[in-house]
């Protein structure tokens, strides 16, 4: 397994993960729906997130136990962290990787929509 380096469309917000997931998830709950969320997923220890103060902006809904990132100049959704105990995954849109890395990944589809 090799890292691999994904960044939003300006370039701005820049991650790096330790390989590739075995599987990707696309969920269609509200907010993934709206945003197209690929969703690949890892221990907060093992991700490099790459950005300076003013080009993240964080969204925290309902419950807020996680807070949705995103570019705050091209707007790109670019992860999610978890706000409240445990703090054991966070995920990491796959779209910011190139298509090629991916594409052939399996992919579990979620009923997020129905939580």
């Amino acid at each position: 397994m090799h890292e691999i380096t994904g960044a939003c469309h300006c370039g701005a917000v820049s991650i790096s993960t330790p390989a590739l997931p075995e599987k990707l998830v696309s969920c269609n709950c509200s907010i993934c729906s709206r945003t197209g969320w690929l969703g690949a997923y890892y221990h907060p220890g093992e991700v490099t997130v790459a950005a300076g103060a003013d080009d993240l902006s964080g969204y925290a809904h309902g419950d807020r136990a996680i807070t949705f990132w995103r570019c705050s100049h091209c707007g790109i959704a670019t992860h999610w962290t978890a706000s409240a105990a445990p703090v054991d995954r966070m995920g990491v849109n796959a779209r910011i990787f190139d298509r090629e890395a991916w594409q052939d990944i399996p992919l579990e589809h979620v009923d997020g929509a129905s939580w």
